[in-house]
Parts: C-alpha cells; structure tokens; sequence
C-alpha cells in the first residue's frame, strides 16, 4: 500500500518545494527532478533517489520506479512543489551527482544565460565524449526544468567545476595545463586550420550576446572563427559549440592517435595476451613439444567435451593452412580424436597430459604474477570476470 501525503507541511513536501531553487538545491545537495522521462534519465545515470511523489489520481505506477520510495500527493500539492499552474504528475528528489572529471577536454561557459542553451551544449558535449564543465559563475544551475529537458538528462552524468569570476577560471586552467580555446567573429585562425598543441582542450562558449568575457578573450592560447557568409551575422551558441567541438575534437584525437591506440581496451588485453602466450610457450619448451595454444586448446576441451572443428579454428585463430598441422600433432600423439568429421574429443591420454603439464602451466602464472599481491592477484581475476561477463552481456543484447 503507498502511503498518501496531504500536508503541505509534512516534511517530504517542504524538502520538495525548497528544491524549486538553486539557493535551496545548493544548501539540500539535492534537486527536483520533474516528470516521468526525466526521472528514469536520472535513474539510468545512476543517481541516488530519496524519493518519487505521484499523483493520487495515478490508475497505475511505472514500472521504471520499481525499488523506489514512492508516495500519492493532490494535484494541488504536486503544482505546489513544482511551482507551476500546470500538473507535472510525477516528481522526485534526487541526491546531487558526484562525477568524475575527464579532463583531457572540457568546456567552459562564461556567462551563458539560456537554461536551453546550457542543456544544449551539455548534450553535444557528451555526444563527443566530454563529460567536464567549468563555469566563470557559481551560480550556473545544471538543474533548472529546461536545462534537464534540452540535455535529455545529460546533466545528470556531467561534471561542474564552479569558479568565482573569470579571472580565477583563467588561472585554474593555466594551472592545469590546458590550452584555452575561444572562438570570435575576429579570430585570426579559422577554426579547421588551427594547429593544437598535445596539451588538454578548454573551449571557451561565450555569453549568448556578449560572447566571451575580455579576460577570457585576452588570456586564449588560441582564438578561432567560423567563416560563414556575409549575411549571416551569428549562430545560435548551441549550433555553433557543435561545430567547435566536433572540430576541435577530432583534431585532438588525430593528434594524440598513436598514443590512443596502444591505450585502448582492445590492445592493451592483446598485448597482454600475446606477451602471456609467450611467457607460457617459454616454460612448455622446456618440458614438451605442445604449444600454449595445443595445452589451453586442451584445457578448453576437456572442460566442453566436444567441440566442432570449425568452431575450434575460429576461437584459436587456426587457419585451414594451420588446421591439419595443429590437430594432427594432437592426434598423432593420442590426446584427441574426431568423431564423425566435425567434432572433437579429447582422450584420457589427452587429460592425463593436461595433469603432467599442470605444474609448468602454474610456474608459468606464478612468473608472471610475481609482482603482484595475493589481493592484487584476486583483484585481477575479478575484474577479468567482470570485463567477460559485460561482454557476453552486450552480445546477448544483440
């Protein structure tokens, strides 16, 4: 049974009601979030919910709340929280996100006014992979009803650096290594010849009439322009952050390619594959003519019980060139054997080898995790587990 809340004074509503403002989501740490699809933005961005208040009129509850505290208020009271004339007939308060800056580029808005505007840039911003924000002002409100809904819920996973002015923006940037980035009707580089530097991006989008600030304006590493034909006199700021972002990151990316490739998930666990292969080929020469790939093609046989041929060459990067070679050493010495012409087996000599060659296989691990911790080592497994089973979960998604 939802319990039913039909006091203004009762001290959910009070907490709602005083979340209507910035004053009051900068003291509670806590915003309202205003509707059904901006409430499950929230909570598919992972933000903690203290609670939901739904119209008592409400036939049914969405299923996208399940698990969630949830009460029946009047429709006079939910316009009461919302501060409108108008029914907004699902409501919650959420718990101000912590996130994590990713520096590598960021975007500073100075002085911009418009709620739509600010949810706009935010939304582009994480359609190229930025999460970071800095402000010039404290009193920038990622929070405000048209600045969630022109982000679709963006703002719940962006991170806000506040500063006091923009003198002292300038001065954490300088700090922090970045290159400031502005971008004017008078620029003297236009803004897809400009040459980066490998230092961090901070893109500076001006106030909606003024553009950016003199202090910004003086202390830009780099300032731009977007050419555009004589009779068109600006772009909206949302338009025009598009392009400079899209610009300006990709030259960054092409300019830091090389490093970004050997950093990526892919390679990083190729290599460390390939180098572990090798490690495990060292030691079974001492001991055996099998190869890495023969034992763990073995040890993955043992645990399937049959296996197809084709499937085998396929997870073991076997070529048909390679096939005959491969299988025929395990068939010859009597570890294997086909049944019918596609499927494989795998003997009690086959088994029996995978034991003998058991401790070279664990001196092998042993050698390679030497430096690492007991916790570490546990640590390492988990994470692996959890990296496989986020895998398969996105290939059963399809």
């Amino acid at each position: 049974m939802i319990e039913v809340i039909k006091s203004l004074k009762d001290e959910r509503i009070l907490l709602a009601r005083e979340l209507n403002s910035a004053k009051g989501r900068a003291k509670r740490d806590k915003f309202l979030i205003e509707g059904a699809e901006s409430i499950v933005w929230a909570i598919e961005s992972g933000v903690i919910i203290d609670f939901i208040l739904i119209s008592d009129k409400a036939e049914s509850i969405d299923s996208r709340f399940s698990g969630k505290s949830i009460y029946k208020v009047s429709e006079g009271i939910l316009k009461k929280v919302t501060g409108t004339n108008y029914l907004i007939a699902e409501v919650a308060v959420g718990v101000l996100p912590n996130i994590e800056v990713r520096s590598d580029f960021i975007l500073v808005l100075d002085g911009l006014q418009d709620f739509g505007n600010i949810g706009t840039v935010v939304r582009t911003c994480h359609a190229f992979g930025i999460n970071s924000i800095f402000s010039t002002k404290q009193d920038i409100d990622l929070f405000q009803r048209r600045c969630v809904n022109s982000s679709r819920g963006r703002v719940f996973s962006t991170a806000v650096t506040r500063f006091n002015n923009p003198e002292l923006t300038v001065q954490s940037l300088k700090k922090r290594g970045y290159q400031i980035v502005t971008t004017s009707p008078y620029g003297s580089q236009i803004q897809s010849l400009v040459k980066l530097t490998d230092k961090p991006i901070a893109l500076v989008i001006g106030n909606e009439t003024n553009g950016a600030s003199e202090e910004l304006m003086r202390e830009a590493d780099i300032t731009v322009q977007i050419p555009m034909y004589s009779s068109v006199e600006s772009l909206n700021v949302g338009v025009a952050a598009g392009i400079s972002i899209y610009e300006l990151r990709l030259k960054q990316i092409l300019s830091v390619l090389d490093s970004k490739i050997k950093t990526t998930l892919g390679r990083e666990v190729n290599v460390a594959s390939v180098l572990i292969k090798e490690v495990l080929d060292k030691e079974l020469q001492k001991v055996s003519d099998l190869s890495s790939t023969h034992i763990v093609f073995l040890m993955v046989l043992k645990c399937d019980k049959i296996m197809d041929i084709l499937d085998a060459r396929k997870q073991f990067g076997i070529s048909e060139n390679e096939s005959d070679k491969f299988f025929g050493l395990l068939k010859s010495k009597g570890y294997i054997y086909t049944e019918g012409t596609e499927h494989i087996k795998i003997t009690d000599t086959g088994i029996d080898t995978i034991g003998k060659l058991w401790t070279t296989i664990e001196n092998s691990e042993t050698l390679i995790l030497n430096e690492f911790t007991n916790d570490e080592r546990k640590e390492l497994f988990r994470l692996i587990k959890k990296l496989q089973i986020s895998c398969i979960d996105l290939l059963e998604k399809g």
